[in-house]
């Protein structure tokens, strides 16, 4: 709880001191809804603060020791801010001074990577590059579903009642498309296999041999 005070304080400062140069937290929209609580920064803070240490979290120990670094800096730059603010509360409270600006900006964007590797090392978090194949499969099924129709491959009263049947077909008949029809979009096996989304990424061989039969 004392540490999640402090980092309220430390954030109210920064919108106060440097509203404008704020570091980016555009990533934070992809973690769970269950991580994205009010006690996250404190828990941040610990765990730095044990990563610094030398422990390792959540028996996760390549990406503690690729984090460490990051979490040394990070305490360092926070007791630096804390330091810093301290002696300038028995100032003046009015001023903030350009030390203290750029103390406050380096704190931030430390934090800001911290947050981003130490929840990414904790829960999948998809990067946009995968987010944007994953919206390519969408399309994919999508388009599938409306060129079955057209060709009278499904009808609209199969989907609208939901037929068991369908769990089965679409797929198929997207892996089909994905290889065929629309062999430049999500199924592109001139694509390397990380590349491609993490559904169809296990079965790029399989797929392979898919194409050639058909």
């Amino acid at each position: 709880l004392l540490q999640d005070n402090v980092l309220n304080i430390i954030n109210q400062i920064m919108d106060e001191c440097i509203p404008h140069e704020r570091a980016n937290r555009d990533f934070c929209v992809k973690f769970p809804e269950e991580i994205r609580h009010d006690n996250l920064a404190g828990q941040l803070w610990f765990g730095a603060e044990c990563l610094a240490a030398g422990s390792i979290i959540m028996n996760r120990e390549i990406e503690s020791m690729a984090m460490r670094p990051l979490a040394k800096d990070l305490t360092r730059s926070l007791e630096e801010v804390r330091n810093i603010i301290r002696d300038q509360a028995l100032r003046d409270l009015n001023l903030y001074t350009e030390k203290m600006k750029d103390s406050l900006k380096h704190f931030d964007v430390l934090f800001a990577e911290f947050e981003l590797s130490y929840v990414s090392a904790m829960v999948p978090v998809k990067s946009p590059k995968e987010y944007y194949v994953q919206q390519e499969v969408i399309v994919l099924f999508c388009e599938t579903v409306e060129r079955a129709l057209r060709l009278g491959y499904l009808t609209q009263d199969m989907i609208d009642d939901y037929e068991p049947a369908l769990m089965f077909t679409i797929p198929r008949l997207a892996i089909v498309c994905g290889l065929v029809v629309y062999s430049e979009g999500p199924l592109n096996l001139d694509h390397k296999p990380e590349d491609m989304s993490e559904l169809f990424r296990p079965f790029h061989t399989l797929l392979r041999k898919i194409r050639q039969v058909i």
